[in-house]
């Protein structure tokens, strides 16, 4: 089949690529209309997704720390840490998401830099699908992001303006070797760009023809474009109009219902962290403040910095928005280099007593697999 005739598949009255069931290598085929059944051939499958009580663990953190070194003088004599993360622990079991927001500052592109292994921990534990991460370099390393992968705030930056959006797509397949055969690389990404709602005639333009919606779209074919079973989004909505971020997000939820990827989104945006996740990890000064499911967390936050967070944000009721007591925070944050002795969070709560600022409270299980690090929650 020709190249242009190949395109004419691609119709916007033909395809709606939303609504259509993906390739993947299990599951049971579903129905899928001729023309695009024709094109992509017969490996059309959806997985069956996995009821949550059955979903095994994909990704287990333990106590994860990362401190920057801070120098001084010619010597570089380490005078200093810069403490980004400091102790955190979660588990994320396959096909759910963790939502983690907090402050700018507080560390939450960092705990996903550290799963990606863009970073070296100082210190804990990331066990990936069971194998430990930690620590891998080399082949192992390439191995391991074969199956995850990230797509990151800025879709300006992100995308090279040398490169067109068809070589974008395929930079990750074919620096790891997973397709080799240039028509099947341009089936690949006609099959992506049709994944996240473009035409895949714009394979052939450059990233400065696109909006900055469309630029996060073509970013996260090229994460999907290597077949990944775990995507970091770090605060991917962020730079986007609203319209916009609901397109996006919408997109995030189609795909991972039909393909099953397991995610760890970064936001700001508490209304657009609690649509997506499963879970939800408020972060403050690099330690998770509270933690629990993206429901009973806006329905019932138990700790001041949660309450203060859940209050600021705005909601689309006006006469409610009014009436409702805001919680302000005084103070400004502290430094990571130096921050308090006990909580974190002491200097800027109402409620801190002589115990908050000599004793750091711990991550605490209050419920239901509610979690709080609150000595006035944990104490009563």
């Amino acid at each position: 089949m020709s190249d242009d005739k190949l395109k004419s598949k691609f119709r916007p009255d033909v395809i709606d690529p939303v609504e259509k069931k993906l390739m993947t290598q299990e599951g049971v085929e579903m129905p899928v209309d001729p023309e695009v059944q024709e094109f992509l051939g017969e490996d059309i499958r959806v997985r069956e997704p996995v009821p949550p009580t059955q979903s095994p663990e994909i990704l287990v953190v333990k106590d994860l720390k990362m401190h920057f070194p801070v120098t001084k003088g010619l010597l570089k004599r380490q005078v200093g840490s810069v403490k980004a993360v400091d102790g955190v622990s979660f588990t994320l079991r396959q096909g759910e998401t963790l939502g983690i927001v907090g402050e700018s500052g507080s560390g939450k592109s960092t705990v996903g830099n550290c799963v990606m292994r863009n970073l070296t921990p100082t210190s804990g534990q990331i066990l990936f699908d069971g194998q430990d991460v930690t620590h891998i370099k080399g082949k192992e390393l390439g191995e391991f992001h074969k199956r995850l992968t990230m797509v990151t705030q800025d879709p300006f930056a992100s995308l090279d303006p040398r490169m067109k959006v068809r070589d974008s797509i395929l930079e990750g397949v074919r620096i790891n070797k997973l397709v080799t055969d240039k028509q099947e690389q341009y089936d690949l990404v006609a099959r992506m760009l049709t994944l996240v709602g473009l035409n895949p005639k714009f394979s052939d333009r450059y990233p400065h023809e696109f909006s900055g919606g469309q630029r996060q779209r073509i970013s996260i074919a090229r994460a999907l474009a290597i077949n990944p079973a775990f995507i970091v989004c770090d605060e991917i909505v962020s730079a986007l109009d609203v319209s916009i971020q609901a397109q996006i997000v919408g997109l995030m939820m189609k795909i991972q219902e039909e393909l099953g990827l397991t995610y760890i989104f970064i936001g700001h945006d508490l209304s657009v962290v609690r649509h997506l996740s499963n879970q939800v990890a408020v972060m403050y000064l690099g330690k998770f403040m509270e933690l629990t499911s993206s429901d009973e967390l806006y329905e019932k936050p138990l700790h001041p910095y949660t309450q203060a967070l859940i209050s600021a944000a705005p909601i689309p009721k006006p006469k409610v928005d009014r009436q409702r007591e805001r919680i302000l925070l005084t103070g400004e944050v502290p430094s990571p280099i130096n921050p308090p002795k006990g909580c974190n969070f002491c200097t800027r709560c109402k409620y801190a007593t002589e115990r908050c600022k000599t004793e750091d409270p711990a991550l605490v299980d209050v419920g239901g697999g509610h979690m709080v690090a609150c000595h006035m929650v944990t104490g009563k």
